[in-house]
């Protein structure tokens, strides 16, 4: 395909210019090679294929935060936080039920 700007004969399927690296395709179609059947097939599952890829990646991202998220909130409730911490919240919603119950009895 010759450039407009330059004249400079450029392989077919460029898009830009080799020489001056103008645009070789316009807005208006008039110099646009159409694609054959079989372009558009490899194009299309080309494309497909990419999207597969992306959404793949994307779950094993989301699937490693879930599994480092919990291997952390593991570790910080067996180091971290103290056992007495969990005797006392269960003490105290024991407490607080059997008095509920018992003032709602009589």
């Amino acid at each position: 395909m010759k450039c407009t700007k330059c004249g400079t004969d450029n392989a077919k399927g460029k898009s830009v210019c080799k020489k001056c690296g103008a645009f070789l395709y316009s807005a208006n179609p008039n110099n646009r090679v159409p694609m054959t059947r079989e372009e558009k097939s490899k194009r299309r599952k080309a494309v497909i294929k990419g999207s597969a890829l992306g959404c793949f990646w994307s779950a094993l991202i989301i699937i490693g935060m879930f599994i480092v998220l919990g291997i952390i909130s593991y570790l910080l409730v067996r180091f971290v936080i103290p056992d007495d911490y969990f005797t006392d919240i269960t003490e105290t919603s024991i407490t607080e039920s059997m008095s509920e119950s018992a003032s709602s009895t009589t």
